[in-house]
């Protein structure tokens, strides 16, 4: 019994960790990230809405997306080295 009560602790403290890291991010809809744990990513909320407003409205090819929406964020005051790319791009 206590075997599985310390495995089910340890489980949720992982996944406490994993939940924890999202908190200081903003993810927008192509997968890119902005924030981290000195600036958070919720500030970044009025960019991220107008960008993801202008990305859509765009006739820009899909594979080129992510990076049009970084483009976006960095125009509108979001640093670059607060930025993670999506995965392949």
């Amino acid at each position: 019994m206590l075997r599985t009560t310390r495995a089910a602790g340890l489980w949720l403290s992982i996944a406490l960790a994993l939940a924890g890291c999202s908190v200081f991010q903003n993810k927008d809809s192509y997968g890119n990230r902005y924030g981290g744990w000195y600036e958070h990513g919720n500030q970044y909320s009025y960019q991220l809405a107008l960008c993801e407003q202008q990305t859509g409205a765009a006739t820009i090819a899909a594979a080129q997306r992510p990076t049009y929406m970084r483009e976006c964020m960095w125009q509108h005051g979001v640093p670059q080295d607060n930025t993670t790319a999506a995965a392949g791009t």
